[in-house]
């Protein structure tokens, strides 16, 4: 994960900055920010482990050198929204989005559509074909963002645990 690595963001007063393990701190506060996800996620409120687990965590056969960690930050310098993702996972060529959060005060206002479009744009600079990710079946407000956004059901995947939850995974991908 390389802390330089960013990518242009189209909102004004908003800038995307490259997350390393160093900033597990001030992701802390978007987790508190999310605890309805994180309720949904875990069945747990967030807790300071959560945070550092986005950093800890791979895909198989992936290592932090395949993780991109891309932290929103608005004019205060707060980080409002995460973009966790692996390149070349679950294939070559296709980057799969391991979380999108975005702070509840922050949620209908275009934020995190305008946070993805920029990142499929520069995904597309760097020759990524697709993207994929899994959404909760029970999330369905998650679904209805993805499925604007232009992806589609490719499997369901699970049971798969979370916390002291288990869910059902909807699988879903675009090209770029």
């Amino acid at each position: 994960m390389d802390k330089m690595i960013r990518f242009p963001i189209s909102l004004s007063g908003y800038e995307v900055e490259g997350l390393i393990e160093s900033d597990v701190p001030r992701l802390a506060g978007l987790y508190q920010a999310c605890s309805d996800y994180v309720l949904l996620e875990r069945g747990e409120m967030p807790n300071a482990g959560m945070a550092r687990e986005e950093f800890e965590n791979f895909p198989p056969n992936r290592t932090a050198a395949d993780k991109f960690m891309f932290g929103l930050k608005a004019t205060d310098g707060e980080i409002v929204g995460l973009l966790a993702c692996d390149r070349d996972y679950p294939q070559a060529g296709c980057w799969w989005i391991a979380l999108l959060m975005i702070d509840k005060s922050f949620r209908g206002q275009g934020v995190g559509r305008a946070f993805c479009d920029d990142l499929f744009r520069w995904l597309k600079s760097r020759r990524v074909k697709r993207v994929e990710l899994g959404v909760l079946a029970e999330n369905e407000q998650a679904l209805r963002f993805w499925q604007r956004q232009g992806f589609e059901l490719l499997r369901i995947a699970g049971p798969v645990s979370f916390g002291a939850k288990e869910h059902m995974v909807q699988v879903l991908g675009r090209a770029l």
